[in-house]
């Protein structure tokens, strides 16, 4: 069954896979984990549904448990869904817990010659009540001349008190090729996908897509050889080489893996593990991880201090064993922020993000007040070079290009100290003190401060912390998100406030380490009690609600000494201040258990490391570059510049485009020279795991000479054929799902026991 889609899989998005060279030994992870390369192209919209399902259905294991009962499995969803593959963004990468989908399997086959029936049902993790209902038959592998081997998959969305299906499909594969159609229904409208592509190799054939909503209609049909790629649709035909080697090919990693650089052993963090949470009789499954708990929408809904979960523990391969913990939870966490140094020598290229207030306009000509601007440091002008504007909406932030670079030079910045930014390439926040340079600039002289962040648990709560900027209590955020007329749920004159502060308008918290809490100065707790759609009302805030940078001791914060005012920047001297954040999401939430012994089980944090970006123009400006990554566990690896590419030309363009995609702008090389990170004197080899390849743009008359061209008349799947496996009618109808207690057997396709 798992060969036969994931065969489809391969095939549909035209996937190759290699194995590495490396120096450790040929038996180790290093040397024999696989790499998967995926081609992106305008048409993979329509199916990253085919690809997600497949994954879904690999990560299950059906094929390795035919017979053996029904059984529950975990699917960590972001591994499945292309929209939230390993992000680039150090901000969501360091935020987002792992969530995962607790599915029963019963997979059955009555003979060899048989076929192999899986019935599947799945819990959506994000809409309580909501299932997935899934009935898979394959009868045939993959062959050379029938590369997709014979199987059907359909399936079906019920939605909690819903009559029929909130989406409906099916995959199927022939000796004629692949079928794929989707019937999407729901409030905001409907939508369908079809597709429909024959071959009869592994390495050409054809196909038609077509994908239609309320408002949109998009239709494609392309062809592919050994060779060449060709594509036609709305904005004309287009020719691509398949040749991954092509100077012009672009490529992007979504995972990677760290190894020992000797053994060549995988480098594994103890970030997280399985656990079961029983309440009111029903058993939940889940996982405990750094960032917090992943659980069902019901369970998380009532789960509560005090109350017992159980680790599962697999061992060797044996009967899990299990170990009860306490559960302490809270509605914020609190992040401590550790400083790090280098200079602005080693800063050269290396992109920023900063706000300017009301003094822009001596920056240049044309600044805009209160606004955010993406600069770098140019160590051969020796000033800075201001590149784009920062545009955010409800959709998020994008940059959009200034007409013209503009220099800018470090005098600007030199009467309030310095400039405070953020930068992905260190990890997130940052300063660059600029109090005393001169002119020209000594950059090898200037120091840059730059932050790594570890989740506080209540041992380690300080007793008191003072805030001056984005200071909410309770009070504050309860009229806010009540509709109150005002404008942020910060307190008194807090909000976006980075002047010098009188004593009375700083705002003291308290720590509570016995409820992992910070409270306001009337001893409310600092935690947002508003509803997930109060906040979306509130776009800036849909993701929580942050403090400003929070000091230990008051004094630290005075502007001058003896002043009697305080200054949120003065942290910028501090070797450790902290944030505190709260809402609705799991990410803002503490949660944690304790031992027997009323002990925390303490996790790992993300690893911070160090890459030193080769050189070469596919590096582009951060050719030669140091820059600061996070490794959160294998697969796991964050924090690389990137680029917007346009999913038709497969060019770059201005992220702020229409089309535009955000990816990693280059790969970490796959050798033991070049391909290597190193954290406090160690070193680590490092391995692609995921590779998008978005081919290299040729003329038509490229594929003309190829005699490639694309296919007319192709009879696309249509709502006919749609069949719906929670239907007690239907002839695949899966009946009831089994009631299964064990701890789950499978947890994204590792066969546990």
């Amino acid at each position: 069954m798992n060969r036969i889609l994931l065969r489809a899989m391969l095939t549909l998005a035209l996937m190759q896979t290699s194995l590495a060279l490396a120096d450790p030994p040929s038996s180790s992870a290093y040397a024999t984990d696989p790499q998967n390369s995926r081609v992106e192209d305008a048409t993979s919209r329509g199916i990253n549904q085919v690809n997600m399902i497949t994954c879904i259905m690999g990560a299950l294991r059906a094929d390795a448990l035919v017979n053996d009962g029904a059984y529950n499995a975990l699917i960590e969803m972001q591994k499945c869904d292309s929209e939230s593959r390993a992000s680039t963004d150090n901000a969501n990468g360091a935020a987002q817990s792992n969530q995962f989908a607790t599915a029963t399997v019963n997979s059955t086959r009555a003979s060899n010659t048989e076929p192999m029936r899986a019935r599947v049902w799945i819990d959506d993790p994000e809409s309580e009540g909501a299932a997935i209902n899934v009935n898979v038959s394959a009868s045939q592998p993959p062959t050379a001349s029938n590369p997709y081997g014979v199987f059907r998959l359909d399936y079906c969305g019920n939605m909690e008190g819903t009559q029929g299906c909130a989406f409906n499909g099916f995959l199927e594969g022939a000796t004629t090729g692949v079928s794929y159609f989707e019937r999407e229904q729901g409030d905001g409208g409907g939508g369908t996908k079809a597709l429909r592509m024959t071959a009869t190799s592994t390495s050409s054939g054809a196909g038609a897509l077509m994908m239609q909503d309320s408002n949109n209609l998009a239709q494609f049909s392309f062809a592919y050889n050994a060779d060449y790629y060709r594509r036609s649709d709305d904005n004309g035909e287009q020719c691509f080489a398949r040749d991954a080697r092509d100077p012009a090919t672009g490529m992007s990693v979504w995972r990677y893996g760290l190894y020992d650089s000797t053994t060549g052993a995988r480098i594994e963090r103890q970030s997280g593990f399985p656990i079961e949470y029983t309440h009111a009789g029903t058993k939940y499954q889940g996982y405990l991880g750094y960032y917090g708990l992943s659980l069902p929408p019901a369970a998380q809904d009532t789960l509560v201090n005090g109350d017992m979960i159980e680790k599962v523990d697999y061992g060797n391969g044996n009967t899990p064993t299990r170990t009860p913990y306490t559960v302490m939870k809270a509605g914020g966490k609190l992040t401590k922020y550790t400083r790090h140094t280098r200079t602005l020598h080693e800063m050269d290229q290396i992109k920023f993000t900063t706000w300017v207030g009301m003094e822009a306009s001596g920056m240049f000509s044309g600044a805009q007040a209160n606004t955010q601007y993406e600069m770098n440091w140019d160590e051969t002008a020796g000033a800075f070079n201001v590149t784009a504007v920062m545009a955010c909406g409800q959709n998020g932030c994008n940059t959009q290009a200034l007409p013209q670079v503009q220099t800018v030079a470090a005098s600007f910045w030199a009467p309030r100290g310095g400039i405070q930014g953020f930068s992905q390439q260190l990890g997130g926040e940052m300063f660059i003190n600029l109090q005393n340079a001169g002119s020209p600039v000594n950059s090898a002289s200037v120091q840059v401060a730059y932050r790594s962040q570890d989740l506080v648990y209540p041992s380690q709560l300080p007793a008191t912390l003072y805030c001056v900027r984005d200071c909410p209590t309770a009070a504050s955020m309860s009229a806010f998100f009540s509709g109150a007329p005002i404008d942020s749920p910060f307190a008194g004159l807090s909000a976006n406030n980075f002047q010098a502060t009188l004593l009375g308008n700083v705002i003291t918290y308290s720590g509570d380490a016995a409820n992992a809490m910070l409270r306001d100065p009337s001893a409310a707790a600092v935690v947002v009690n508003a509803s997930r759609e109060q906040l979306e009302s509130s776009p800036q805030f849909r993701n929580g609600v942050r403090t400003g940078k929070l000091f230990v001791n008051l004094a630290d914060a005075e502007c001058d000494v003896g002043s009697g005012t305080y200054c949120e920047w003065r942290v910028n001297n501090l070797d450790v201040y902290y944030q505190w954040e709260t809402g609705p999401n799991q990410y803002n939430q503490f949660a944690a258990v304790k031992d027997s012994n009323g002990q925390f089980v303490n996790l790992d944090p993300p690893l911070q490391v160090n890459f030193q970006v080769p050189q070469g123009a596919g590096y582009g400006q951060y050719a030669g570059q140091n820059i600061v990554l996070q490794y959160g566990g294998f697969g796991d690896l964050w924090g690389l510049p990137g680029i917007c590419v346009s999913p038709t030309t497969n060019q770059e363009v201005p992220c702020d485009g229409g089309e535009a995609r955000y990816v990693p702008s280059f790969v970490i090389p796959h050798n033991t020279t070049q391909g290597v990170v190193t954290s406090n004197g160690t070193t680590y080899l490092v391995k692609w795991l995921e590779r998008e390849i978005r081919f290299s743009r040729k003329s038509l008359g490229v594929c003309d000479s190829a005699g490639l061209t694309v296919p007319a008349g192709i009879t696309l799947p249509t709502a006919t054929d749609l069949k719906d496996p929670s239907n007690p009618a239907s002839d695949i109808n899966i009946g009831v799902r089994p009631s299964v207690s064990a701890a789950p057997r499978v947890i994204h396709g590792e066969v546990k026991y």
